[in-house]
């Protein structure tokens, strides 16, 4: 791999870092309760429904939740 080829993966990985970061507040994030994971076989009703959820996916909670060290 050449340093242009390089530069040029280093450039699309940062473009896709900084593309998250500015849209994280757009991004679904599931609701737990107690469970430790959840999968959407149809769309919630309301405001519980968002354009990025995705049916048939298994949600796990340890993605999107910091440990409990307690």
């Amino acid at each position: 791999m050449t340093d242009d080829q390089r530069a040029i993966q280093l450039k699309q990985l940062a473009n896709i870092v900084i593309d998250a970061y500015l849209n994280r507040d757009k991004q679904f994030i599931p609701s737990f309760g107690e469970y430790n994971g959840i999968m959407y076989l149809t769309r919630p009703e309301g405001d519980k429904d968002h354009s990025k959820l995705e049916l048939n996916f298994f949600y796990d909670r340890a993605d999107y939740e910091p440990e409990n060290h307690s």
